[in-house]
């Protein structure tokens, strides 16, 4: 960093981030008592200003390299430092100041590019930032990376496109250069796009950097000579997580890997030919051909003879890039105002706003959503309109309803689950980097399970009013806001399983296949298919941890309460402790309010459950 540069950035923080020997192992997949090296003893640092292409081979450990730099993965051990300071023990510290573009979209499909950039503002800015600076960041953060043009449109999905490729890349880079953080990194972000976009979308980088002092370290695979000329640093890993150079792109590492095997090199893609040249020659020189197992010999045997080859007390680009300022482990020359913190307060309404927004845009997902009520409360009223069953009260009987009630239910939790099960998980990569940004447990789920409990009160409502005028239930007014709320109690408790789902899975695929699984034995053991009166203990002990069950008892004992004759049994059967519902259906004596507080008591411990888990998968 030279000092006109510092000098121009000095009203700036300027932030430097070193590797000290950092080391990562995991357990291998093939044989879990073995331990597999994802990065071999890694060290470098990168100053204010530096731009760096982060590249290697497949295996090379680079995506795992930026995980551990912007903290996602803590190593197994070595250091990153961040101006001097272990990252992981200031990290909560400088949750303003890293930026991450992973390789999966950040962003909500359904909104349109303003909007999600500014979101991404009012969430990570600090609370203290006046609206007018916030739309000027985001207006002048759109117009930077080209996207004022397309900023009403709606953002879409790569299979049903209304961005092109490079445009979905520059929104996702927009929502982290809005909060303008001092530390970028940049997973792959020129996968993917046109020829003109990745050159554009380089120039943008390398001009911030030269600008504002940012430092940006960003994988890229095998960018075209013009493109990789435009980074002022090169890392380049080899197999196994061994890092092979650490040094100007032009014309060091062309020297470096040309003197090495004796050919000129002239360009990015003469780098990738050294180093399979040398493993096809190491090859040779072990007399193995062919298999697998030699070639990945092969591959470690060259990352470890280039790494011998770089690391020399003879080569100058080794000597510059690892003395002077650049000596890892030194006190940082970094400095500058911190910025300050991102927002903490307000987080619960800014995430109903956005979810509400996101729903709203997704007409046809809301559509079918809202739509289940209408058709299932037509089936059930054409199925069960003239039940062939009847109750026994006194002296006198009544229709049976309780297939219905029971279907009631089933259908409440089916809202809820299938609402829910998928909202988490769909969007696991914005909430990872969000949560990276101080996101409140509470308040992401809390978001989740208030507008979702709002759609299920909504379809209980409809499949209640469809289904209680077709089947002449009875009670009037007080019965069907009873039945309401108990309705109400099994939908959110199937929000709060679906919620549940969404963090267990790792795709909504799966999330998708559990779904009907977890419903099955709430109908198996909902008391109507096999009834309490016909269970053993063991049996049961499982009914009374279904939902379905309370649902269906408290259901059926408020309709029962409106028939004069069951009611009167009712009453005996409470006084009594017995058995207090006739038609087999065998459900103890209990007080009205019991089911609802069994209802909403399962649903806060599943949630309880679901933020446990979430908390658990930090990625700090």
């Amino acid at each position: 960093m030279s000092q006109a540069a510092h000098e121009r950035w000095r009203e700036r923080p300027l932030y430097e981030v070193e590797c000290c020997a950092v080391r990562l192992e995991v357990p291998d997949r093939e044989n879990r008592r073995v331990r597999k090296v994802l990065l071999d003893d890694v060290s470098f640092k990168a100053l204010p200003g530096d731009m760096i292409a982060l590249m290697g081979p497949s295996g090379a450990g680079k995506t795992t390299l930026l995980m551990a730099l912007n903290g996602y993965l803590a190593p197994t051990s070595g250091q990153v430092r961040v101006n001097g300071d272990d990252l992981y023990s200031v990290y909560d510290s400088l949750r303003g100041v890293i930026g991450y573009v992973p390789q999966d979209d950040i962003v909500h499909s359904e909104l349109t590019v303003i909007e999600a950039v500014t979101y991404s503002a009012k969430f990570r800015l600090p609370a203290d930032t006046t609206t007018a600076e916030l739309d000027r960041r985001v207006h002048a953060t759109l117009e930077e990376l080209g996207l004022d043009s397309v900023k009403h449109l709606q953002i879409g999905k790569p299979e049903k496109k209304v961005l092109s490729g490079g445009q979905r890349k520059r929104v996702n880079i927009a929502m982290e250069l809005v909060a303008d953080p001092v530390i970028l990194f940049l997973d792959e972000p020129t996968s993917g796009l046109a020829a003109d976009d990745t050159t554009a979308l380089i120039r943008l980088l390398a001009g911030l950097t030269k600008r504002t002092g940012k430092t940006v370290i960003m994988t890229i695979h095998q960018p075209a000579k013009d493109e990789f000329e435009m980074f002022n640093l090169a890392l380049i890993m080899g197999h196994g997580g061994v890092p092979l150079f650490f040094g100007p792109t032009s014309p060091d590492a062309y020297r470096f890997f040309g003197r090495a095997v004796g050919r000129d090199v002239t360009n990015p893609r003469d780098l990738f030919e050294c180093l399979t040249f040398r493993e096809k020659a190491i090859q040779e020189e072990l007399g193995a051909h062919g298999t697998a197992a030699s070639a990945q010999v092969a591959k470690r045997e060259a990352a470890v003879r280039w790494r011998a080859d770089f690391f020399r007390a003879d080569n100058a680009t080794y000597r510059a890039m690892f003395g002077g300022p650049r000596t890892v482990g030194e006190v940082s020359v970094a400095g500058g105002a911190r910025p300050p913190l991102p927002r903490v307060s307000g987080q619960f309404r800014l995430l109903v706003s956005r979810y509400l927004a996101v729903k709203r845009r997704d007409v046809g997902g809301t559509a079918i959503m809202l739509l289940q009520a209408p058709i299932i409360a037509g089936l059930l009223a054409l199925v069960f309109r003239n039940p062939a069953k009847r109750v026994v009260c006194g002296s006198g009987s009544e229709l049976d309803h309780s297939s219905a009630l029971f279907f009631l239910v089933i259908a409440a939790i089916w809202f809820g689950t299938s609402n829910a099960a998928r909202e988490i998980v769909s969007e696991r990569a914005v909430y990872l980097r969000e949560r990276m940004v101080r996101l409140g447990l509470f308040s992401y789920v809390g978001s989740k399970l208030l507008v979702l409990a709002a759609l299920c009160v909504l379809q209980c409502a409809v499949l209640l009013g469809i289904v209680w005028p077709a089947l002449g239930l009875r009670g009037g007014a007080e019965a069907f806001l009873t039945e309401l709320s108990l309705l109400t109690a099994a939908s959110v408790n199937g929000v709060a399983l679906g919620l549940l789902i969404s963090t267990v899975v790792t795709s909504p695929e799966a999330a998708t296949s559990l779904t009907p699984i977890v419903l099955i034995p709430q109908v198996v053991l909902g008391g109507t298919i096999s009834p309490m009166s016909a269970a053993s203990s063991a049996q049961v002990a499982l009914m009374n941890l279904m939902p379905s069950r309370w649902g269906f008892q408290g259901l059926v004992t408020v309709e029962r309460s409106a028939m004069p004759q069951c009611a009167r049994e009712l009453v005996t059967a409470a006084t009594a402790g017995t058995a207090a519902l006739k038609g087999a259906l065998g459900f103890p004596a209990i007080d009205p309010w019991l089911p609802h507080a069994v209802l909403w008591s399962m649903s806060g411990f599943m949630l309880g459950a679901a933020l446990v888990l979430l908390k658990r998968r930090d990625p700090i």
